[in-house]
């Protein structure tokens, strides 16, 4: 009989549910675990809604960065454009200097060339045919070997010179 009582009460439980089994002070307690529980949950919301804000914000400022940023790189890459054209202009001037500065040296070559030879000295006789150049500003043994048609190594020769080196009023034969 005992075990009777004790399988109805407990039917009666599990047919009416927990609560009925609970005290009203076990009630409270219960709520306010659930309360409490609440709470925590809604101030992990309320964190997570924060932390949120602050990642939105964060992305905000870096997108505003990365846009002055990529305007920086535009108006870098213009200016860098603009300095390769002005190079490139320059690079043409110096190339157009240069060589008119070696037509002007041919030239005066070419007139130093024809003065020497109407005024070449008996002293080419001895060294054979050719003529006699005086050196001036500008001058270099393989600019007076082209003047004159021959090779900087049979100027060197006929003039006994052991290196590449002239001096301005230096008088060479130039052999033909």
């Amino acid at each position: 009989m005992k075990y009777k009582i004790l399988l109805s009460l407990s039917s009666i439980a599990i047919l009416t549910g927990c609560e009925t089994l609970q005290t009203p002070q076990q009630r409270q307690q219960e709520a306010a675990r659930r309360q409490a529980a609440q709470r925590q949950q809604e101030e992990q919301v309320y964190r997570v809604k924060g932390q949120v804000e602050s990642v939105e914000m964060e992305n905000a400022r870096l997108m505003q960065e990365i846009q002055a940023l990529r305007n920086e790189v535009r108006s870098m890459n213009s200016q860098v454009s603009q300095l390769n054209a002005k190079m490139n202009a320059l690079d043409a001037k110096q190339q157009r200097e240069m060589s008119n500065l070696i037509k002007e040296v041919e030239s005066l070559l070419k007139k130093s060339v024809a003065s020497s030879s109407r005024s070449s000295s008996g002293s080419t006789a001895n060294r054979g045919p050719g003529r006699e150049h005086v050196v001036e500003t500008g001058h270099t043994l393989s600019a007076i070997a082209q003047a004159y048609g021959t090779t900087v190594k049979a100027i060197k020769s006929a003039n006994n010179l052991k290196s590449d080196q002239i001096y301005v009023g230096q008088k060479l034969f130039i052999p033909e």
